[in-house]
């Protein structure tokens, strides 16, 4: 295994670097992952490289960034264990979970905590597994409604988030799904991948719906979740602005609140891994566009204008 490992490295805006620094040493309780592939996370990329905070766009961040950073969705083999690690062993091949303190994911070896992983089995691929940790959020977000069998469903924005959560929400049981957005490409790409039924909000005409869930964070995508749901709407995406809650919705009872993390449990474990092994969720689907490293730039072009849902990375080979 090398000495020497690269990074990518953003230094202010719309500024990065490829840097060279040691492969981290295990800890006791530490696994040493060589990173396969590694995909963006698109409004985390934008908001690094435009000089934007991810959750308070009125702060700037601290440049230059933690090298990796903001790299978190990632899938590769692990190379090294300390001596505390029980679950993992060399070769296992393994997603990430969770993001690690300091050092992003951008770059070719990465140290993690056995929390942080999940191991994969021989039937799902490095594509599929790439984005699991972000996967891991959506299906989070949706154990908030209970139990989704039997009732409707509306997922608001078809980026990455929308387009997993429409098809998670239909493997635990949802009997009706529809996804809108106001993009005509995504609603085709999400029509063409044949996973659910995607629209443009002004098709909905009367439907209504038990259930939303909101993968924009826009308050005028809350907003208009509000007209077409009667139960219960969550907001998955980082909310920017204020929403109307109006006396009628008070009225017929309706829930609306914000996504609450937590750590998965073993049992979520097994629901992952059987919706994309067993149960046909398509995670690649989300996987659209590989640039290499050094042009990172145009990777973040492409999500900028949504002409990729995520773009992805082998860092084997993509730092030149």
């Amino acid at each position: 295994m090398k000495s020497k490992m690269k990074l990518l490295q953003i230094t202010g805006p719309g500024e990065y670097t490829i840097v060279s620094a040691d492969v981290p040493q295990v800890k006791d309780h530490e696994v040493l992952v060589e990173i396969e592939m590694v995909a963006t996370c698109p409004r985390w990329d934008i908001h690094m490289m435009g000089g934007k905070d991810m959750f308070d766009s009125s702060k700037t961040p601290d440049y230059p960034l933690p090298p990796g950073w903001p790299g978190h969705e990632a899938a590769g083999i692990v190379r090294a264990v300390g001596s505390g690690v029980t679950d993992f062993r060399v070769g296992d091949r393994v997603a990430a979970l969770e993001h690690v303190e300091g050092s992003g994911a951008y770059a070719e070896y990465l140290c993690y905590r056995e929390h942080q992983l999940i191991k994969l089995p021989d039937s799902i691929s490095f594509k599929e597994a790439v984005s699991f940790e972000l996967l891991k959020c959506v299906m989070i977000g949706l154990s908030q409604f209970g139990d989704l069998r039997g009732k409707s469903m509306v997922v608001s924005g078809l980026g990455p988030a929308g387009i997993l959560a429409m098809q998670a929400a239909r493997v635990w049981g949802a009997s009706d799904v529809v996804g809108i957005d106001l993009s005509e490409p995504r609603i085709r790409y999400v029509n063409e991948l044949g996973i659910g039924v995607a629209k443009h909000p002004d098709e909905l005409g009367s439907l209504r719906f038990d259930l939303g869930y909101d993968c924009v964070g826009a308050a005028p995508s809350v907003q208009n979740l509000l007209r077409f749901v009667n139960r219960h709407v969550v907001i998955f995406g980082v909310l920017k602005g204020t929403i109307l809650y109006e006396d009628h919705l008070w009225g017929k009872g309706m829930k609306l609140e914000s996504y609450k993390y937590r750590r998965l449990g073993d049992r979520d474990r097994e629901l992952l891994l059987d919706a994309v092994a067993n149960k046909g969720l398509n995670t690649a689907c989300i996987q659209t566009h590989h640039v290499p490293f050094t042009r990172y730039h145009e990777a973040v072009e492409l999500l900028k204008a949504q002409v990729a849902i995520k773009v992805h990375f082998y860092p084997g080979r993509d730092f030149g």
